[in-house]
């Protein structure tokens, strides 16, 4: 057994489906087409779920000001 990372996942979304919710073996996806999955269901066709946008939580914080030595 063996563990595959996908190098167009960003943060569950996938930057070669623009948008779209990172899952192994979707329409556009790397693998469509080349691989077999285990679950009878990953190895159906699928569309590609849009990805919600990440909320800011905070507001992004300002880097501390450069303090001079005299």
């Amino acid at each position: 057994m063996s563990a595959w990372s996908c190098p167009h996942d960003l943060d569950g979304v996938c930057q070669r489906v623009r948008g779209a919710v990172c899952e192994p073996g979707m329409r556009g996806c790397t693998l469509e087409g080349k691989v077999r999955f285990a679950r009878d269901e990953m190895n159906q066709p699928r569309k590609p779920v849009r990805a919600t946008p990440k909320q800011a939580s905070q507001p992004a914080e300002r880097p501390p000001r450069r303090r001079l030595p005299f």
